[in-house]
């Protein structure tokens, strides 16, 4: 398996362990635990966002590497200059700072973990009371429909999609190209979206296009364009 796939795997694992400790944690609550048990969901939860900090940092890590070798590989017509190359690459990429609290897969992680953690009512880190201020949940590129939460960035290739369609066998959008480059050769790929409970293979005949979510990827992409307009200005001006 390749090793973003361990990550996904892992990161999925995660999930499910922790809807199945809430389960536990609601059934124990019929008894006295002193809140000894919610104790142990609240700790066990913060721990797994911690550890998904980490692996999701790898993972980052581990593309941009595989970028940077596929980049000398094509620049390099010698393996002297593959080798120097790939050096310098490599260096820039290990030296680069991955601030993982802003990656969209983090943010979606932790906000499904923590939505996992509290259900029925309970509340994880503080939010029962209000003090929860972690301004991490507002997600960039995250829509609410119907009480589910979706990316506008495809979950494959991390990128704002161009082309949404949605899984109608378990609701998930994905970017046209990225999906059909993904199961045009493999007919055992499930939806990547964690704490997706859909053990269906993708299909062609799966996918239909939103156009709610074309029109909300396309309002989108007006604003990265806008953003990028005012940095130039402000960069000149400078």
């Amino acid at each position: 398996m390749e090793f973003n796939q361990h990550v996904d795997s892992a990161l999925t694992t995660f999930v499910d362990n922790t809807k199945f400790f809430r389960e536990m944690v609601d059934v124990v609550s019929d008894f006295s635990d002193d809140g000894e048990i919610q104790k142990l969901l609240e700790e066990s939860a913060r721990l797994r966002v911690e550890h998904a900090e980490n692996l999701i940092r790898l993972k980052s890590k581990h593309q941009s590497l595989n970028q940077a070798m596929q980049q000398a590989q094509n620049s390099s017509s010698t393996i002297e200059q593959f080798e120097d190359v790939w050096k310098e690459r490599s260096e820039a990429v290990e030296q680069k700072r991955i601030n993982v609290k802003n990656i969209a897969e983090f943010k979606n992680f932790k906000k499904t973990v923590k939505s996992a953690a509290a259900q029925l009512g309970a509340e994880v880190n503080g939010q029962a009371n209000g003090t929860d201020q972690d301004e991490d949940l507002i997600i960039e590129g995250i829509e609410e429909t119907g009480g589910e939460i979706f990316s506008l960035y495809d979950p494959w290739s991390k990128a704002l999609m161009k082309n949404p369609v949605r899984n109608k066998v378990c609701g998930h959008i994905y970017d046209r190209d990225s999906v059909m480059l993904i199961i045009k050769d493999n007919i055992g790929i499930l939806c990547p979206v964690l704490g997706c409970a859909n053990k269906t293979y993708i299909q062609p005949a799966h996918l239909v296009e939103d156009a709610n979510v074309r029109q909300k990827v396309q309002r989108r992409m007006a604003e990265e364009i806008e953003d990028g307009a005012a940095s130039e200005e402000d960069e000149e001006q400078d």
